[in-house]
């Protein structure tokens, strides 16, 4: 009977073993398909136990574990690690350890990096089209928002591609909020007494002479020095970045005025992009996709923390009329037909998107 019971135990465990070992075989059979890709043999790294991965290098201003990047690394990076069964691992740098958006970008196209994650000002240097979105008092509430990219998100993705990138992740900075230490602003002649910093390029710097200001432009690395200094006194910017540098230490007022709607997100250069077979572009693409809105949910949470955490330190918030904000909205609505002249995106993408708004909130009030 005991030597019946050895047999069996000796069996079982003889089937386990060779059914690991053929799902262990399958597993590296379908991780060495991908050990010769090519052009990335540079970026390939051997791991401990003999295994590989593709390291793909990643600039970011979003400093390491907080908002953004915290999300970056719960979310992004080990999903896309999952879903590729190892064979991508992406490494970030974070903190502006590589300069900032402009000197991110410049590095994908001397290939010292391969991807990164951009605020909205640096994914309008990649593509200027995403202007469109960035278009002050384009959006009033974050369901306008989802709606327009639940209709629009392959064309997007199509911008940056016919500008030599892949759009990963599509998140965002949330609505971006007004700060100002000496006066509270939200009118005219407030904008005008203030001196803002404009870090935000060439729209931003626009909105802000449109509403009254004289902007002095400055690149992000200046821009808390700037504040405290006395240099500037007011800037745009979402909460978790005046937590985050500690700016509401300096500041005294927040206008919540949904100024604008800063998108943010990943992308990789067309050329890496490439160079991967097409199951796992799919495998990439589809996990991604099916956490984008989730991401920016979260980023919205982790603002609205900041912001209530800013009011209970002390800060005041800076409350507008219904007639005061129709006067900023009708100073900075000229801006939408000039940044189309421009270049930045057509008129017929312009009006696509108004068309979409209209139709949102035409839903919306029924």
């Amino acid at each position: 009977m005991r030597c019946k019971k050895l047999v069996l135990f000796l069996s079982v465990c003889l089937c386990v073993f060779f059914v690991g070992s053929v799902f262990a075989a399958t597993a590296l059979k379908e991780k060495s398909a991908y050990a010769n890709m090519p052009r990335t043999q540079h970026l390939k790294k051997t791991l401990p136990n003999g295994d590989f991965t593709y390291v793909v290098k990643m600039g970011t201003l979003a400093p390491e574990g907080v908002g953004w990047a915290a999300l970056i690394k719960e979310m992004v990076n080990k999903g896309i690690y999952k879903v590729t069964n190892g064979v991508i691992t992406l490494d970030w740098y974070y903190g502006g350890t590589m300069g900032d958006d402009q000197d991110i970008l410049a590095k994908l196209r001397n290939e010292q990096l391969q991807g990164g994650g951009f605020s909205g000002q640096g994914m309008v240097m990649a593509c200027p089209e995403m202007a469109l979105l960035e278009l002050p008092f384009l959006f009033e509430n974050y369901d306008e928002v989802e709606y327009v990219y639940s209709k629009m998100r392959p064309r997007i993705s199509q911008w940056f591609e016919k500008h030599g990138y892949h759009l990963v992740l599509l998140a965002e900075q949330d609505f971006d909020q007004i700060y100002s230490t000496k006066i509270p602003v939200k009118t005219p002649d407030d904008f005008k007494k203030s001196r803002f910093l404009a870090w935000y390029g060439p729209l931003e710097e626009k909105t802000l002479k449109a509403l009254g200001a004289s902007p002095l432009p400055i690149r992000v690395p200046e821009v808390a020095s700037s504040i405290r200094t006395g240099v500037c006194d007011a800037f745009v910017s979402p909460g978790i970045w005046a937590v985050g540098t500690q700016m509401y230490t300096v500041m005294k007022y927040i206008n919540p005025v949904h100024i604008r709607y800063s998108p943010a997100g990943g992308i990789v250069t067309m050329k890496t992009w490439s160079v991967l077979a097409p199951e796992m572009q799919e495998a990439i693409d589809n996990y991604v996709m099916s956490v984008e809105k989730e991401f920016r949910q979260k980023v919205r949470a982790s603002n609205d923390k900041c912001l209530k955490a800013m009011y209970k330190y002390g800060m005041k918030e800076v409350k507008m009329t219904p007639a005061e904000i129709a006067e900023l909205k009708k100073r900075a609505m000229p801006i939408w037909d000039e940044f189309a002249q421009k270049g930045y995106y057509s008129k017929a993408e312009l009006e696509e998107v108004k068309r979409l708004l209209a139709e949102f909130r035409s839903k919306k009030s029924k």
